[in-house]
């Protein structure tokens, strides 16, 4: 974490609070544990910030495509919803975190033509379809630190560079957070996670909701792993959710993405690698919610690939393939405190290479336990122990520990 990177979240939070202090006189004494107010109600503005600090994580195991670590940096967050009428809304968030500037997150128009239906289209940097966690990826409804491991670990695959063989791709288990490949851009640089919790993609989105269901359907750019603001390809990712709450505290989604992931110049790289439409990104994953008392369960699970240009012998014949999977939980054991925990995966398909037929990525796995206290309503303090397990890589084992401190309005 460096001065500079660390510093834009602090002057971030401190411009933030001026502005919420110019409020509406009758919220602005209250603006530290409600969302501030102007213009008669029709601009309300919420904000986050997180101060995060653990054990150096030497086998890079929280590491973010913001090359930083999930256990060690500053975040800030401000978001704003512009009324504009009964059917019209704007919204917009700005975030700063360690290992990035300030920059916008989201910024969409959001549509209802019919004010007494449920039917909603959202055109922009949108919220994302596909999974649950993607949506709720703040320290506030986290209820432990750490990122689940398909939001977040980097793999070896990247949008900018492409292995020429199996055997150049297996040399990189387990180390995506400095993959090196021949083909495209040959500096050393972070691999992609499964789906990205820290960007949005652009596109238009519609939902619509009829009694327990709810469907979503989207067209954006990128992928789950590589979102893009501005597009590189012809086409962009489509993808789809479908959820259902067939009883009160409980709620199962089904999701579908298919979207190209490289850059435009791997693809004009050479030419056997310049068979574009087929090299997508294409993922399968289902959610679940349950609370009920003290209790809140939630997990997801993800089947997804990544189809790469099969070059020189040994070829990558077929999509690389994988599974992710994690379930959590958390349990109030009295007002203002909880202990929370998750399970969590990442299995990788075989592939083969000169060395045998082998897994393309070194699995991980993850065990995380914490525990939380709330010193106000909107003040709560985190701590966190973290087990790592990889099947590879110079370090396959780590035991971490970290602590947060989470305001929000």
């Amino acid at each position: 974490m460096t001065i500079g990177q660390s510093g834009s979240a602090v002057l971030f939070w401190l411009g933030l609070a001026s502005l919420a202090a110019c409020a509406e006189p009758a919220l602005a004494q209250d603006w530290l544990t409600t969302p501030a107010t102007l213009v008669g109600g029709r601009i309300v503005l919420a904000g986050d910030a997180s101060v995060t600090f653990g054990s150096g994580d030497e086998g890079f195991f929280n590491y973010t495509n913001y090359e930083s670590s999930t256990l060690r940096r500053i975040r800030a967050g401000l978001a704003a919803r512009v009324v504009a009428g009964s059917r019209l809304s704007l919204l917009a968030e700005l975030r700063a975190e360690t290992g990035s500037h300030v920059e916008p997150y989201a910024w969409y128009a959001r549509v209802q033509p019919w004010p007494d239906r449920s039917f909603v289209v959202q055109a922009g940097r949108i919220p994302p379809v596909f999974g649950a966690y993607g949506r709720r990826a703040y320290p506030q409804d986290n209820p432990l630190i750490g990122d689940p491991l398909a939001y977040q670990y980097l793999t070896s695959i990247r949008y900018d560079a492409v292995p020429a063989s199996a055997d150049e791709l297996l040399r990189m288990r387990g180390r995506g957070w400095l993959a090196s490949y021949s083909v495209g851009n040959p500096t050393p640089a972070p691999g992609l996670p499964v789906v990205s919790a820290l960007r949005w993609n652009t596109g238009i989105q519609a939902r619509v909701g009829w009694r327990a269901v709810e469907a979503s359907a989207a067209w954006t750019m990128g992928s789950l792993s590589h979102p893009l603001v501005k597009p590189e390809h012809g086409t962009g990712q489509v993808s789809g959710r479908m959820a259902i709450t067939p009883v009160v505290g409980l709620a199962i989604g089904v999701s579908v993405a298919r979207g190209p992931y490289l850059s435009k110049d791997v693809l004009d790289a050479g030419p056997s690698a310049g068979t574009g439409p087929s090299l997508r990104q294409q993922s399968l994953g289902t959610d679940l919610e349950f609370s009920r008392g003290r209790w809140l369960v939630r997990g997801e699970a993800i089947v997804n690939s990544w189809s790469v240009p099969a070059l020189s012998a040994p070829r990558i014949e077929a999509p690389l393939g994988m599974t992710a999977a994690f379930i959590e939980g958390r349990y109030r054991l009295r007002p203002g405190f909880y202990l929370a925990g998750r399970l969590d995966r990442l299995a990788f398909e075989q592939i083969s290479g000169s060395a045998g037929h082998v897994p393309w990525e070194a699995g991980v796995s993850r065990v995380e336990l914490a525990s939380g206290y709330s010193l106000t309503r909107h003040l709560i303090v985190k701590a966190c122990y973290q087990y790592n397990q990889r099947d590879g890589g110079r370090i396959r084992r780590s035991h971490l520990a970290a602590a947060q401190w989470l305001f929000w309005f």
